[in-house]
């Protein structure tokens, strides 16, 4: 107190200061709140009032186009626009609410006290003009648009009676429900119960709150000048009473306006017509002339598709490659940090399934933006940049042909007589997959699986609903990519890549002997027994009249000679060799679904062996056993073999300037060699070569009879689980019934003009086929025939050999 006194003497002046604070108390709040708007939120502040002076408009871009390996145009945008309207403008309410809002501005100092009449008496007065700027809207929609007014008086009145009658249902709906629940509650609905239901049964649907196309599909040129037009706004003129003046209010020129992007994602490719000579066909199917196939869902899987729908996870996924992806963000990111290719989550598309979905930050383009100030006119434009465009490494033509070859139409994947199918009858679809792989390149050319779903998910165009729907997709699991997706046992075609790891591992000596005695265990003639002595009661040594060695057991496809291998290699052994053609793995090929393969089980991730006993490793040497892998597994091994044991993993992207990756596997050449001999020899030797002939009817009929060709092969039949199906779903109380049983069929191939080395590996895999030769090797059969045609093979100057000169999608050595 003593210093308050010091510094102000007088009594005076002290209670002058005490009564300034105290009158000051009430004011602290006010100035610490001012001081928090000011100086801690000031600058959020000061960008909202600056984004309220800036109008921005997006453009659209384009997203980038697939292509295969020749420069076709698999998949591209086809550019529409559709010229929407609001509702409430198409109905009339925006002009009669326009002009009511424009009374009370211009009349607010009388209004309240104005009764209903002279209030809808103002707005009489000024609705005519908003009912114009609407007309002119019109007028300027049926010039740009190059359609007739009666069209866009048509499409108004049937977009307003549809939403008319949708609400009316709606509301009749909402007012019987409410009255439902409200009489089961034991209220009884009286005048005020019911204007209440009233109210809520008349809310507004949500077509009444949107814009609805009165123009669908206009040119982008036409969608991209409404787009600059429903940006400019223009006086509103009325009819005062001292004549036609300018009101102080501006509307857009075009009211309500929307231009929504319509573009549709197109696959040219999708549906073509095929040719196949019938002379080349087995017996029961030859015939003169060329058979006429017309195929669809050509690459559907691989493709995949588009949706126009926008999910959070979509939002969230372009968020961490923002982050994560520096060259993506320096493309997206405008100055201001906003990201042009960002997701609209109303109506955006985006890449659904196949490449589509995996190469979709590169196909998916950048937005233009436009920001212009509304106080200084000032403008910053940003381009949209178009998406880029994907090639493929694969040849459409040559998808098309092997698609063709397993349409049930052709005859090869129907259930044969000559099939000798005793699971299955004649007649029986099969699902099959196939593929075929460069050997030089590593890329795939084709790769085919059946049967696809169609991409517009109308199954009735296949006479398929209901129950039927149910047990098919059971049974045949079309949305699996069986070339890539489902894991299947080998069996016997891995016989090749068995001789070649024991022979690396120095635990087979090239041309040693084996001594074939039927089963494998001395005591035990029922277990481990080769396909002849279960047969036919003898063994390979009494057919060839000699013990095989790794040329012969190829060649008759001698289970005792791989038996004895497996069991050499042990269990660890056995599995680096499968490890060693990449079973296990998967490729990489950026599509999804890809089964990698196991060793030891399906559910299983080890895969060193480590798990495995002596018996797994004797079964595992014919392919039987806990193994898994898939026709691109089987392709790719194949094509290792042909490479002299270098392995090149296969790749579907074609990628300029990107050198494959190469893997030495260190096989002895011994090894290579005897292994292409013992392939040679199935396929072509006619006493002994189990893929060189099938029997129909007590005739030998050739598998292979492309001329101008060497083929090399192995067949396998591979065991299946059965496909189990239960009519009524999970809960139902039906019982379960087998639908498919028996063994998968295969395949496996590599195939050069003759005199050359092996240039393409095929596989083919059909499920619950049966036997690889009577089955998949007239399939094989026609795939080599086609890569004939166009031009892979033959010496012909097909669509194949051009590749090579114009050196598309890495070419072909």
């Amino acid at each position: 107190m003593g210093r308050i006194r010091k510094i102000i003497p007088s009594m005076f002046h002290r209670r002058l200061v005490l009564i300034g604070l105290l009158m000051s108390l009430p004011f602290l709040p006010l100035g610490a709140r001012l001081g928090w708007v000011t100086l801690v939120k000031g600058a959020d502040a000061r960008t909202q009032a600056e984004s309220r002076l800036v109008r921005q408009s997006w453009e659209p871009t384009v997203r980038g186009r697939i292509l295969d390996r020749n420069g076709r145009v698999l998949a591209q945008d086809r550019p529409s626009y559709d010229l929407a309207i609001s509702y409430e403008v198409i109905s009339g309410e925006w002009a009669r609410r326009s002009a009511e809002r424009f009374a009370r501005r211009v009349h607010r100092d009388v209004w309240p006290a104005l009764d209903a009449d002279e209030r809808a008496a103002w707005v009489r007065t000024y609705q005519p003009a908003y009912e114009q700027r609407v007309e002119q809207m019109w007028g300027l929609i049926a010039q740009g648009a190059g359609v007739s007014r009666d069209d866009i008086e048509a499409s108004r009145r049937t977009v307003v009676e549809r939403v008319e009658r949708m609400q009316a249902a709606v509301t009749a709906r909402r007012i019987e429900t409410e009255r439902e629940n409200l009489r089961r509650a034991g209220i009884r609905i009286g005048q005020a119960e019911e204007a209440r239901i009233r109210r809520i049964a008349d809310s507004p649907i949500a077509e009444r709150t949107q814009a609805h196309p009165i123009v669908s599909g206009v040119a982008d040129d036409i969608g991209f000048r409404f787009m600059r037009l429903a940006e400019r706004d223009a006086p509103v003129f009325a009819a005062g009473e001292a004549g036609e003046a300018a009101l102080d209010e501006r509307q857009p020129l075009l009211p309500g306006l929307r231009v929504i992007d319509a573009t549709e994602r197109v696959y040219p490719y999708d549906r073509m017509r095929v040719e196949i000579d019938r002379t080349t066909l087995p017996a029961p199917l030859r015939g003169d002339g060329m058979m006429q196939v017309e195929v669809e869902e050509i690459a559907g899987l691989m493709l995949g598709s588009v949706r126009r729908r926008v999910f959070q996870e979509d939002v969230e996924r372009r968020r961490r490659r923002i982050e994560e992806d520096a060259a993506l963000r320096e493309r997206a990111l405008t100055q201001r940090g906003v990201d042009t290719g960002a997701y609209f989550l109303n109506g955006d598309r985006v890449g659904h399934t196949g490449i589509e979905a995996a190469m979709e930050d590169a196909l998916r383009g950048f937005r233009g933006l436009r920001r212009e100030n509304l106080q200084t006119r000032a403008v910053e434009h940003r381009a949209a940049i178009p998406g880029d465009d994907v090639r493929l490494t694969i040849d459409i033509q040559l998808q098309a042909r092997v698609r063709a070859i397993l349409d049930p139409e052709v005859g090869l994947t129907r259930v044969q007589p000559w099939h000798q199918n005793s699971n299955l009858p004649a007649g029986t679809e099969l699902d099959a997959a196939a593929v075929v792989l460069d050997i030089p390149t590593g890329e795939i050319l084709a790769m085919v699986s059946m049967p696809e779903a169609p991409r517009d998910g109308d199954w009735s165009r296949r006479g398929l609903q209901g129950e039927a729907l149910e047990r098919y997709l059971a049974v045949h699991t079309p949305f699996v990519n069986r070339a890539i997706g489902k894991p299947y046992q080998p069996g016997s075609i891995v016989k090749a890549l068995i001789l070649c790891g024991a022979t690396k591992a120095g635990l087979y000596s090239p041309g040693e002997r084996i001594r074939a005695t039927g089963h494998y265990f001395p005591n035990r003639p029922n277990m481990f027994r080769s396909w002849i002595y279960k047969q036919y009661g003898i063994t390979h040594a009494d057919q060839l009249g000699r013990d095989p060695d790794d040329s012969d057991a190829l060649m008759v496809s001698s289970n005792v000679f791989f038996f004895t291998l497996g069991d050499r290699l042990g269990p660890r052994g056995v599995a680096e060799v499968y490890r060693s053609f990449g079973i296990g793995e998967g490729f990489g090929l950026g599509l999804g679904g890809e089964w990698p393969g196991s060793i030891g089980g399906l559910t299983n991730r080890v895969v060193d062996g480590s798990d495995l006993e002596r018996h797994d490793a004797i079964f595992l040497g014919i392919g039987q056993g806990p193994i898994t892998w898939t026709p691109l597994h089987a392709a790719d091994s194949y094509a290792t073999i042909a490479r002299g044991g270098y392995r090149i993993v296969p790749r579907l992207i074609a990628e300029q300037g990107v050198a494959p990756q190469v893997i030495d596997l260190g096989i002895p050449s011994s090894a290579i060699r005897n292994t292409l001999d013992g392939l040679r020899r199935a396929a072509n030797d006619w006493d002994f070569g189990t893929g060189m002939r099938i029997n129909i009817n007590g005739t030998n009929d050739r598998i292979f009879n492309a001329p101008g060709v060497t083929v090399w092969g192995k067949t396998g039949t591979a065991d299946a689980s059965p496909v189990v199906w239960k009519p009524g779903g999970p809960e139902s109380d039906e019982p379960a019934v087998v639908v498919r049983q028996g063994d998968h069929s295969w395949y496996v191939v590599l195939v050069g003009d003759e005199g050359e080395a092996p240039r393409y590996a095929i596989a083919v895999v059909v499920d619950f086929g049966g036997s690889g030769g009577r089955v998949s090797g007239p399939i094989t059969n026609q795939i080599i025939h086609a890569l004939i045609q166009e031009g892979y093979l033959g010496g012909r100057a097909g669509p194949g050999r051009r590749a090579d000169a114009a050196g598309s999608a890495g070419g072909r050595r």
